[in-house]
């Protein structure tokens, strides 16, 4: 039923760090995602979807602006959402909505400017959230002469129960818990705003953000059970989750402890699904379902040990940059698979063409364009990995006996439906033909010239055709919180 206001509500749920091909829907052979997978027969599912970042700040960015990461700024040495651009969630509060944000990852906080156009922002790692005007501090830092105020007693209190918190989940529960808290915690939070939304009649935009497929894989024992038996869950306890680690040779992964690696992975993934679809009947019982955009996604995927890569890092590879993308329209029509290359930058400008806000200026601003069958299809994709995380002086310095110069540079892919070309900073070029070469094996660059330099470009046109992002310069000091739990995720080296 369509709101008095006649205006669709917003969902965009992102599922950090999730390949598109560990999902059932996707064609796992693994019913990875039941839940996800009965949305997917009401909605348009994009098998080709291809996110325009590698790793979580840029790719966050873009889905959020519209724009690629070479326009927005936005990556390591400056992961602030702070460009002049619009965002999604701006535009959406200015065209009326009551907007509502949950993130699970650090990069993706008040800190780092992502509460940027949202009403209610919530850091799911917080018991207590701790900012109470994030973005007016932000601003008042910027005068030099400016001195912040110490912290009042109630702020400082929520910081210090906010680090018990996460003391206690990181140190008193085995790897494997009875209980996730992240996607428990998001859920909950959702719950109660849910029972806002049936009430009132403002249209609403929420972004709804899960990190459990993210290293390290800890899956709660239920959904452990269902891929491992208590032998092989024994076993995995012991293997390596650490990426540096196995990538720079100082341990060993064979294949049986990469495949326990996957199996963990996908019970992640099977945990959130069913967080998933607790939301999706919680919109359907409330009547929202019928009158929502509705967005799955994910920001990038993650390395198995394909080309001697775990995480998501170094790389630009299908394992990286394929992710899903599945949206319903309001009243589940248009549905179907559309096999074209799209980008989750598309979001933004999808949720435009929906709102038929024809006079848009912020469509001004997007290098993405609305999805199949509201748009045209692409010719192709882009993916970039601007500057590489960890930075590769920090991790030669910890790990000396790898020489890491191999993945000291950035990287640009461009994808068409058949071919991936690949263009580093250090001269090397490569082509795959995804068709034949789906697991990208063979680099045909030397072989088949005429179309790596038809590729090449075609991504010399893409530079060309816009202005990039004037240098932030080094980014502000993380504060000392935000940095060990980014540690913990394993994006900081000391």
């Amino acid at each position: 039923m369509m709101r008095k206001s006649g205006t669709p509500n917003v969902v965009v749920i992102l599922v950090d760090t999730t390949r598109a091909d560990r999902l059932s829907c996707y064609g796992h052979v693994r019913q990875t995602t039941p839940h996800l997978d009965a949305l997917a027969r009401e909605s348009m599912v994009y098998t080709q979807a291809i996110s325009p970042g590698a790793w979580t700040p840029p790719s966050h960015a873009s889905i959020f602006t519209g724009t690629y990461g070479s326009r927005h700024g936005v990556d390591r040495t400056h992961p602030y959402l702070d460009t002049p651009m619009t965002t999604l969630s701006e535009y959406l509060r200015g065209r009326g909505y009551r907007t509502y944000g949950i993130s699970s990852n650090y990069w993706i906080s008040s800190a780092t400017c992502y509460d940027r156009g949202f009403d209610v922002f919530y850091q799911s790692w917080q018991l207590l959230q701790a900012s109470v005007n994030p973005a007016l501090d932000r601003q008042r830092r910027r005068d030099p002469s400016y001195t912040p105020p110490p912290a009042p007693i109630g702020e400082r209190f929520r910081g210090a129960v906010n680090r018990v918190d996460a003391a206690f989940w990181r140190t008193c529960c085995s790897p494997f818990m009875a209980v996730d808290m992240g996607a428990g915690r998001v859920n909950r939070v959702v719950r109660r705003w849910m029972r806002q939304w049936a009430k009132r009649d403002q249209p609403f935009f929420a972004f709804i953000h899960y990190l459990e497929p993210h290293l390290p894989y800890r899956p709660p024992a239920r959904f452990l059970r269902r891929y491992l038996s208590e032998r092989e869950a024994k076993r995995a306890e012991t293997v390596n989750q650490h990426a540096l680690k196995y990538i720079g040779g100082r341990v060993t992964v064979g294949a049986d402890d990469m495949e326990l690696l996957g199996r963990l992975y996908d019970a992640e993934i099977s945990y959130t699904d069913e967080c998933i679809g607790e939301l999706v009947d919680g919109l359907r019982t409330s009547g929202l379902l019928d009158d929502t955009v509705l967005v799955v996604t994910s920001d990038h995927g993650e390395n198995l040990g394909e080309h001697g890569l775990m995480d998501h890092m170094f790389s630009v590879h299908e394992p990286i940059v394929r992710v899903p993308l599945v949206v319903r329209f309001p009243g589940g029509t248009p549905r179907g698979q559309d096999a074209g290359v799209v980008q989750t930058l598309d979001i933004f400008p999808t949720v435009v063409a929906t709102l038929d806000d024809e006079g848009a200026a912020v469509t001004e601003q997007f290098q993405g364009a609305p999805l199949p069958p509201l748009g045209p299809r692409r010719e192709f994709a882009v993916t970039e990995l601007n500057q590489v995380q960890p930075p590769i002086e920090t991790v030669a310095r910890r790990y000396p006996e790898f020489d890491w110069r191999v993945y000291d540079r950035s990287l640009c892919a461009l994808r068409t439906a058949t071919h991936k070309y690949v263009q580093g900073s250090d001269g090397r070029e490569e082509l795959y033909a995804l068709d034949t070469d789906p697991g990208e094996t063979h680099d045909l660059s030397a072989t088949d010239p005429a179309r790596t330099a038809e590729l090449r470009g075609r991504l010399a046109s893409w530079r060309a055709s816009f202005t990039p992002a004037a240098s932030n310069g080094a980014a502000p000091e993380l504060d000392a919180e935000i940095r060990r739990r980014l540690h913990d995720l394993g994006y900081i080296e000391d």
